[in-house]
């Protein structure tokens, strides 16, 4: 019999379905979203099935187990996971090669919004690497904890991410415990605890490998938090230092260029922010980066007084929400959307809009949301078009066009310049 992995580490997390059972729940909500996954949905049942497989020979794997394993995950061969150990070189053993492998397929299956089968996938995985040592071990719960978050599972999530903190911080393994309060700190954003965010994320930093993953996360999230409060000096040195560190055609490379595009559309720099938003989404980013680019894209939009850009902007938007499946950063977009197309008189768009953010933030709590688009409609009510976006974490708040200092100011050229 296979032994949960909640008794492992003896946490009471929600029991992984099994991969038949993920694979319906999954393909069930890509037929709701209308996302045509096909053959890769098959392939995923396969990798899960797999995956239960050789997590019922826990305590020793055998050899035939782990051979048939690698026939399976033969695509994946020489592929690494997003979330690695930042000061550790790649692993040599099989197992751990392994781990590593069906992770890298439970990353495919988040992309296309399948959480359960990946959920499913990393949960036996997590059991396989149990037994190998505690850097595999804690790599494999912080993804389980970052699968659960993008489920709306917070609890689980929170288990998953204090675990492997308690758990680095007791073996003094900093890339580790860094990443753990990454994850401490995304859902203190969540959960619209912005000062715990900024701890945890300042944390992380002290903790984290210079220029490794974790130290670029909460690079990411101190460069959000800054424009969150309106500091925008804080919020492009951040975001340049983010963009230095990261490489060319990378993720975090595509999320610097629209977090400095926010900055400067905060400031009230509508045209390189534009440009930058636009260079983000030429970059070909996942649908779940899409979903919050295409929401600085439409506010930018809005200030240019595109209005046709904005209603095809809002058209992408629906597209990305369907492909990602990524419920809080939906609600962001849509409530951008919403004061966008109030903002160029679309004013009937606008409120239906709202209503769909409203009914995201109403269903998964995310109470933050619903506070702000109370605000948005309570400025409605006047009838006034908004030129600005006062509601929205990217917006002007008092700042327009004023006064900036030299380095700012270069700062936003270099933004132009690149973009």
């Amino acid at each position: 019999m296979c032994v949960p992995y909640s008794l492992i580490l003896n946490l009471p997390m929600r029991k992984p379905l099994s991969p038949l059972q993920a694979f319906a729940t999954d393909a069930s909500g890509a037929d709701t979203r209308r996302v045509n996954l096909g053959t890769p949905l098959r392939e995923w049942l396969s990798v899960a099935h797999a995956a239960e497989v050789l997590s019922f020979s826990l305590l020793s794997p055998a050899v035939d187990d782990i051979g048939r394993a690698r026939r399976e995950m033969a695509a994946f061969e020489g592929r690494r996971p997003s979330m690695i150990h930042d000061a550790q070189p790649a692993p040599t053993e099989s197992v751990a090669l392994l781990a590593e492998q069906f992770r890298v397929a439970a990353e495919e299956m988040e992309e296309a919004g399948c959480y359960e089968l990946a959920f499913t996938t990393v949960s036996a995985i997590c059991r396989v690497v149990a037994q190998v040592g505690p850097g595999p071990a804690l790599l494999a719960t912080l993804h389980l904890g970052r699968i659960a978050r993008q489920m709306n599972d917070l609890t689980t999530a929170e288990e998953c991410y204090d675990e492997v903190v308690r758990r680095a911080t007791r073996t003094h393994d900093s890339p580790l415990a860094a990443r753990g309060q990454i994850g401490r700190a995304l859902l203190h954003d969540m959960r619209g605890n912005m000062p715990a965010a900024e701890a945890a994320y300042r944390k992380a930093l002290q903790l984290a490998t210079p220029k490794g993953g974790a130290y670029l996360m909460a690079c990411n999230g101190l460069v959000t938090l800054a424009i969150n409060r309106g500091a925008l000096g804080d919020a492009l040195l951040f975001g340049w230092q983010l963009y230095d560190a990261s490489a060319q055609g990378s993720e975090t490379r595509m999320v610097s260029l629209y977090e400095l595009s926010v900055v400067a559309l905060q400031a009230g720099f509508p045209e390189p922010a534009m440009r930058g938003f636009r260079q983000a989404l030429e970059l070909a980013p996942p649908a779940r980066l899409r979903i919050s680019f295409l929401g600085g894209a439409i506010r930018a939009a809005a200030q240019l007084g595109e209005v046709a850009k904005v209603c095809m902007l809002r058209t992408d938007i629906d597209r990305a929400i369907a492909e990602a499946n990524q419920p809080h950063d939906a609600a962001g977009s849509l409530l951008h959307a919403a004061d966008a197309l109030f903002a160029v008189g679309k004013q009937d768009d606008a409120r239906r809009t709202i209503a769909a953010c409203r009914m995201l933030a109403d269903r998964f709590d995310y109470h933050e949301y619903t506070f702000r688009a109370d605000t948005l409609e309570a400025s409605w009510r006047g009838n006034d078009v908004l030129t600005t976006h006062s509601t929205d974490v990217g917006s002007p708040k008092t700042v327009g066009r004023r006064a900036v200092d030299r380095a700012f100011t270069e700062g936003i050229r270099r933004l132009a310049a690149l973009a």
